[in-house]
């Protein structure tokens, strides 16, 4: 972390100096008192070189006020997502899981039906009923119910 906000200073320290050098230079040249580059080169250094503190000064600052607001952001955005998202996903998930709870009470209530029908049906055509309750049959496990 420290490593990466010192790459963002000295990134932020160096745009802000070239820009400001940049400016100093296309000032000095285009005021027109100045006889060569070297007049020009000595009057950008005298602008330039007293605003090196101030630079560096608001570079640190624009990068640690730039990263409390990322921080503050992502503060906010994990409490608003543990206030108010996570509970609401985990009413979906208990919803669905009723709902999934119904479809299984229904596929049992299916399942003990069918058989009963089987050994009714068994009964009165007077044939032994042998095969064992739905509870109780091998496959229950393999049908998802149980």
């Amino acid at each position: 972390m420290a490593r990466n906000l010192l790459a963002w200073r000295l990134g932020v320290i160096f745009a802000l100096a070239l820009a400001w050098t940049w400016f100093a230079y296309w000032y000095e040249s285009t005021r027109g008192d100045h006889g060569d580059g070297y007049d020009i080169a000595m009057a950008v250094a005298d602008r330039v070189m007293p605003s090196a503190l101030p630079i560096v000064v608001v570079a640190i600052l624009t990068v640690t006020v730039g990263d409390l607001v990322g921080g503050f952001a992502v503060v906010t955005a994990r409490y608003l997502g543990n206030k108010f998202v996570k509970p609401l996903i985990e009413k979906r998930r208990e919803e669905g899981r009723e709902e999934g709870r119904e479809e299984g009470r229904a596929e049992e209530r299916l399942l003990w039906s069918e058989w009963n029908r089987r050994r009714e049906a068994a009964e009165t055509a007077g044939v032994t009923f042998s095969e064992p309750p739905p509870d109780r049959a091998e496959n229950n496990g393999a049908n998802g119910v149980g």
